[in-house]
């Protein structure tokens, strides 16, 4: 389709039709991609121009050079004064000219120029809706502010180009990104918007695409790929994971390409298609390893490892843990790229799927290799909290409790001052857990696992042993909190046996009957004992039914009960 449109508009320069060919190209976005072709087409425009300035071949002359600025002119800014040259030319002629003051807008945005682009984009505007240019106006007009008025941000969404209302959306994702601390409200709002955008922009390219041959300006499946992988995106942040998994694949039908394989990846990781995100993963790594940077790199690596973690795959789970951390210690330990948080956190994951893997393998843990490995990397890096983790659970294999300590401790310090929230909620478990299961301090343990789960820590086991060090403190109300908390959490839990969560009934029933809730207490310990039974738990079963059935309140008080 888009070489149609292309062939149309040779025809019509040929026939002298400038307008017409100036709205193939620049209204349908269909300039050829190829340097010859595109350099035959800009030399022959450029000589028509030079004999007679005319405002349509300006105007094409300069989307090349605001695009394509290598047909002509290697050097960039060059490149872009030429094109405000062409558009000025053009407005000569034609003062009304669109693509002319568009054009002449956009060279000097990109030259820097803010206050003479932003004459010419508000004359674009008042030519034509454009979505784009309202965004980058507004850009313009806060440059100078570190909290502008967002509300005055409030561009058209009624144009009919796809492509504009994409870039829009792409547009209101930089300022979001950009303005990260704006009021949530306008966060909130800001975001619908750029979702609409996409949204209206995808109905626009899918009806043209793969419904209505006939719409050829809005035709162009790369593009539409790309507007589905960000809608994908958008979708799969609220949760709305099919909606999501059948947008990116029509996406990947027409073009598939590195980043749209990586998103759909993460959104059969977010709808826990395990097995889908692992299939993913290894396709990316197969096909796209060579033109991945570090960072995406290991964080496929990791998504595969985690993956095979979700569906109790251990040896998957192990051999993607060995695959990461040999792939992490090839960088040279002075490479800045090991402190990103991303590139730790994976290695975080790593260390601990592999501990992990091999425990529940059965497969004996090295730990003198996995020190002396540890030692070496954190001689040129002292303050790696996932190295420093990896320390500490050697540490704690050789029963070494007080240095392990130190190590969560120095990997608490670390975390923080690096902004690391899941190395930090990693290595407070790992501290409460030394500290209950190890030291018997459930005091200590209490307080680490508390802060783990205020860092964010979602995970069962971390409030499974909350509940653990809570009741052996009698701190019943935070036993029946986390307890039930822990329960809500149990359907997801695969590896969890009967007797675990019989445990964590029979504590919530043994609290709640020392806070004197005998009808819920016997609810919790008979759920205990048809999962477990244990002969603790039938004894207090007893005492909370016959708690239940003695007269409360008044009577109970005249009667001296």
């Amino acid at each position: 389709m888009k070489d149609t449109l292309h062939q149309n508009a040779l025809k019509a320069l040929a026939e002298g039709s400038y307008g017409l060919a100036a709205k193939f190209w620049l209204d349908g976005y269909s300039l050829p991609r190829g340097f010859e072709e595109l350099h035959k087409i800009y030399c022959r425009i450029d000589s028509l121009n030079e004999g007679s300035i005319d405002p349509d071949l300006c105007a094409i002359l300069g989307l090349i050079a605001l695009d394509n600025n290598e047909v002509f002119e290697s050097d960039r800014e060059k490149a872009l004064e030429k094109c405000l040259d062409w558009a000025t030319s053009g407005l000569q002629v034609d003062p009304d000219h669109y693509h002319c003051h568009r054009n002449a807008g956009s060279a000097l945005y990109w030259l820097e120029d803010w206050d003479g682009a932003l004459s010419y984009y508000e004359r674009s505007c008042q030519l034509r809706s454009s979505p784009v240019l309202e965004i980058r106006i507004f850009r313009m007009l806060n440059r100078h502010s570190n909290s502008p008025d967002f509300s005055q941000l409030q561009p058209s969404v009624h144009s009919q180009s796809a492509m504009e209302l994409y870039n829009a959306g792409v547009e209101i994702d930089y300022i979001l990104t950009q303005y990260a601390d704006m009021p949530e409200a306008e966060s909130q709002r800001l975001t619908e918007l750029k979702i609409h955008l996409y949204n209206q922009s995808y109905e626009l390219y899918r009806a043209a695409v793969l419904t209505d041959q006939n719409d050829s300006l809005n035709y162009d499946p790369h593009t539409f790929a790309m507007c589905c992988n960000n809608l994908a995106r958008e979708l799969n942040f609220k949760q709305a994971y099919q909606e999501a998994i059948t947008i990116v694949n029509e996406g990947i039908a027409q073009r598939k390409f590195m980043v749209i394989l990586l998103n759909r990846m993460y959104i059969y990781m977010s709808a826990g298609m395990h097995e889908n995100a692992i299939a993913d993963g290894k396709e990316l790594l197969r096909e796209y390893s060579e033109e991945m940077d570090f960072v995406t790199l290991i964080s496929t690596i990791d998504g595969v490892c985690l993956s095979h973690a979700d569906i109790d795959q251990y040896s998957g789970m192990l051999y993607w843990a060995d695959q990461g951390l040999e792939l992490y210690q090839s960088v040279d330990p002075g490479d800045s790229v090991l402190q990103e948080e991303e590139v730790v956190r994976c290695v975080t994951n790593f260390y601990i799927s592999k501990s992990k893997a091999m425990s529940m393998l059965g497969l004996e843990v090295n730990n003198s290799e996995d020190a002396e490995q540890a030692d070496s990397l954190l001689e040129n890096m002292p303050d790696n909290p996932s190295l420093m983790i990896s320390r500490g659970e050697t540490f704690a294999r050789e029963k070494k409790w007080e240095k392990a300590l130190e190590c969560y401790d120095q990997v608490v310090h670390f975390g923080l001052e690096k902004g690391m929230a899941r190395t930090v909620q990693v290595a407070l478990y790992n501290r409460g857990y030394v500290l209950e299961a190890q030291m018997k301090d459930s005091e200590a343990a209490l307080e680490s696992f508390e802060q783990s789960i205020g860092h964010g820590n979602k995970d069962f086991w971390c409030y499974y042993w909350a509940v653990h060090s809570a009741y052996h403190l009698t701190e019943n109300e935070k036993a029946v909190y986390y307890g039930t908390i822990a329960i809500s959490l149990l359907a997801e839990q695969k590896e969890v046996k009967d007797d675990i969560a019989a445990e964590l009934y029979e504590h919530i029933g043994t609290s709640l009957i020392d806070m004197g809730q005998y009808t819920e207490a016997v609810k919790n310990l008979e759920i205990s004992l048809k999962l477990f039974y244990n002969r603790i738990t039938e004894d207090n079963l007893k005492i909370a039914k016959a708690k239940a059935k003695e007269p409360t309140g008044f009577f109970r008080k005249f009667f001296g009960g």
